[in-house]
């Protein structure tokens, strides 16, 4: 780290450590803002917020790691507004999501006022049109992408130079071989400043991390990604075929998680919720066991003996498709065309008729969109009326089952989500959000997390109920999200539990295949030796 890097990080670090920060107003930004209930309230930053715009504007190529939920939209925003005041005609890039394009917009109108904003969107001659309107308009401008259109559109894009591109859910260039990586590190070099904006820079492991920050922040890591892993993993060699030998990554030395976290101190700030926003309600996570049918537990072992009837044909199962298939039939046997039922299923209906949970707004999690279907008519049998939210639904139809589920005068009490569609919403109206099954990455699980634990929040506390089928795949998901969550709260700010003075070996998530499956048919075999 050079000098000059050190001494902005001296004085970040006092800024960190401020809660009565205050920043001057300008007037690229809007005294009020319109609330979701419908009322003009003041708009006042956060002193964490403050603390992130101070950032921004110090380190032009920075990671804006804050929990979902605290504002890094707007953080983002304010700091542009700032940046237009001494620079009107800066011309700004901000790639996201397809489906949160029109969000950002809404977002700028929101708070902005003076600012040229261009959703570029539609067909590739309707985007072609609004890069030029763009190009032609003068003062503060904006130009909201989705990543795929950058990608298609990189033609037009390359030779463009931008005063400050902004890569929204920055985990998407997490991976070197990528095309959007690639695409983006090209637009990233183009730029005067480079923001990442993620929750969740470690989703799985450090490589990701490492990806992220070759696009934002190039000069940081100088390695090749193969050099990476050699210098900041514990590494072992597996055999691959044909005599090959590859390393795999086993675990990290406590050491290195820790040069890896002073590395990125300087360009990387992320606060989780209950550290910076009290208002926040806590959060209660509990276990609800429940077992499997008779026909469950037979297409269990199926499946795990490498050939399962499904819908009547015989089908080879290989270790890669016995996860999934294992998944499916806990989750509900009609997952794999079986007739039968599910155990999860009838406890979540009876949580939601009759048990805690039968007054309350409730999100419920799977990670199958053929779950929702059938978990939407379970519970609208019994009167409860839901929506969905998943890959499957549009800008439009996210929007409007969005704000049907916060209404809070409205009868819907449910929306399922899956992965695909849950990123970038906001369903603080729920008192408690059901893991119909966990997710395998604990980015996303606290990525899913945050649609509920959010600042608006009505409720004195929260609660997370994790469905598990008892000694089965759901166990050995919650095992690994576990570890991977070790890994993600060591790197971004919080220590190792149980530390001590030795160079300890944080261990790897086991989550490749093969030790999965081994895992899977052990604890298959328990149950029927039991």
């Amino acid at each position: 780290m050079d000098d000059a890097t050190v001494a902005i990080l001296e004085r970040l670090r006092k800024i960190r450590s401020q809660t009565d920060l205050t920043i001057k107003p300008t007037p690229l930004l809007r005294q009020t803002f319109r609330a979701l209930d419908g009322t003009d309230r003041p708009l006042t930053l956060r002193y964490y917020q403050v603390q992130m715009i101070c950032h921004l504007l110090s380190m032009p190529r920075f990671v804006v790691g804050d929990d979902t939920g605290l504002g890094k939209t707007l953080e983002s925003i304010a700091s542009l507004c700032y940046l237009w005041a001494k620079k009107p005609d800066t011309k700004v890039l901000v790639l996201t999501k397809k489906s949160t394009v029109r969000q950002w917009g809404d977002e700028f109108n929101k708070f902005t006022t003076g600012v040229n904003v261009f959703m570029c969107k539609g067909s590739p001659k309707q985007r072609a049109q609004v890069r030029e309107e763009y190009e032609a308009a003068t003062g503060p401008t904006v130009l909201l992408m989705g990543h795929r259109s950058a990608v298609q559109d990189f033609t037009a894009l390359q030779d463009k130079t931008w005063g400050v591109f902004v890569l929204d859910e920055a985990t998407v260039v997490k991976n070197p071989g990528t095309q959007i990586h690639q695409v983006c590190r090209h637009l990233s070099a183009q730029s005067e400043r480079a923001w990442g904006l993620t929750a969740t820079l470690i989703k799985n492991n450090l490589v990701e991390g490492f990806g992220v920050y070759k696009v934002i922040n190039p000069p940081l890591f100088t390695h090749s990604q193969a050099a990476f892993i050699k210098d900041y993993c514990v590494t072992m060699m597996q055999q691959i075929g044909r005599g090959r030998r590859v390393p795999v990554i086993v675990g990290y030395k406590k050491s290195d998680i820790e040069r890896f976290r002073l590395k990125i101190e300087p360009f990387y700030l992320g606060r989780p919720k209950h550290a910076v926003a009290s208002e926040l309600p806590p959060l209660t996570t509990k276990r609800v066991r429940v077992g499997m049918s008779a026909v469950q537990h037979l297409k269990y072992q199926e499946a795990l003996s490498g050939l399962l009837e499904v819908g009547g044909e015989e089908k080879e199962v290989t270790k890669l498709t016995a996860v999934t298939y294992c998944q499916e039939i806990v989750n509900h046997p009609s997952l794999i065309q079986c007739e039968g039922d599910s155990e999860k299923l009838d406890e979540l209906v009876d949580m939601l008729t009759e048990g805690d949970l039968e007054k309350d707004k409730v999100i419920v999690f799977t990670r199958f969109e053929k779950m929702v279907g059938l978990g939407v008519a379970a519970l609208e049998k019994k009167g409860i009326k839901c929506v969905r939210i998943t890959g499957k639904e549009d800008e439009d139809e996210r929007k409007e089952a969005q704000d049907i589920f916060q209404n809070p005068d409205g009868d819907v009490r449910v929306v399922w989500i899956t992965t695909a569609g849950s990123e970038a919403i906001n369903l603080q109206a729920a008192k408690a959000i059901v893991f119909y099954d966990t997710p395998f990455s604990a980015g996303d699980y606290l990525q899913t997390l945050g649609r509920m634990i959010r600042i608006g929040s009505v409720h004195d506390r929260v609660l997370a109920i994790h469905l598990v089928c008892e000694d089965t795949i759901d166990e050995r998901v919650m095992d690994i999200m576990d570890r991977k969550m070790t890994l993600l709260e060591s790197v971004l700010g919080k220590r190792l539990k149980g530390e001590d003075d030795e160079d300890e070996v944080l261990e790897a998530e086991k989550g490749n295949i093969d030790a999965l499956f081994e895992a899977l048919r052990n604890d298959a075999r328990g149950i029927l030796n039991a």
